[in-house]
């Protein structure tokens, strides 16, 4: 598997369990970067779990979006930074499907697109189910980084019917360490996303 992606003036890179690294134009955009926040200039967290997050301090220097830390965040916003336009999307578990113990309640958890105004839009989904949210994009995507797991986040079959619907050019998915989930993805959406298996 390929460790980085580049489309035109834009380099994707995987960074630990689920986070990616967006390289474009001399700025460094990581969204989940858990510890792994050196190469990164701003820096978007999506919710707090550890393998998402970390708490040891960040450098000033680098400036932190998230619902909980840094700069607070909400669906619907839509933020400037440095040129490039971050929509804030909602990201969440359904009650009816996990009861009383849901893993990323609403408003916990959110995902981000990413719309420079020259290179690739970028959807990164965060940790949710399938939820009618998110298939309730405005513009066009081309790259879709879905989470792919089960349990806390979808499974292989909730990720084809996000892809259906989205209709993203390239697919990275993130969030397992399991590669047959990977790959049965893969093999199911292929006619009609191209699925792009980063290493991280």
């Amino acid at each position: 598997m390929p460790k980085k992606l580049s489309i035109g003036n834009t380099v994707i890179t995987r960074i630990g369990f689920a986070g990616i690294r967006v390289g474009y134009n001399g700025r460094s955009i990581c969204i989940d970067p858990a510890s792994e926040v050196e190469n990164c200039s701003i820096i978007l967290y999506t919710h707090s779990h550890s393998r998402h997050y970390t708490n040891s301090p960040v450098s000033s220097e680098k400036r932190v979006y998230s619902p909980f830390t840094g700069i607070i965040v909400k669906p619907g916003d839509v933020l400037e930074v440095e040129g490039i336009r971050i929509t804030v999307r909602e990201a969440y578990n359904d009650p009816s499907i996990h009861g009383d113990s849901v893993p990323h309640p609403r408003g916990f958890s959110v995902g981000y697109i990413l719309s420079p105004p020259e290179g690739p839009s970028i959807y990164y989904v965060g940790d949710s189910d399938l939820v009618p949210e998110l298939i309730q994009v405005e513009s066009s995507i081309d790259v879709l980084i879905p989470p792919i797991g089960g349990g806390a986040v979808m499974n292989p079959e909730d990720a084809f019917e996000l892809v259906k619907s989205i209709k993203p050019v390239v697919t990275i998915p993130v969030h397992t360490e399991d590669p047959r989930l990977l790959y049965k993805f893969r093999d199911m959406v292929q006619p009609y996303t191209q699925v792009v298996l980063l290493w991280k």
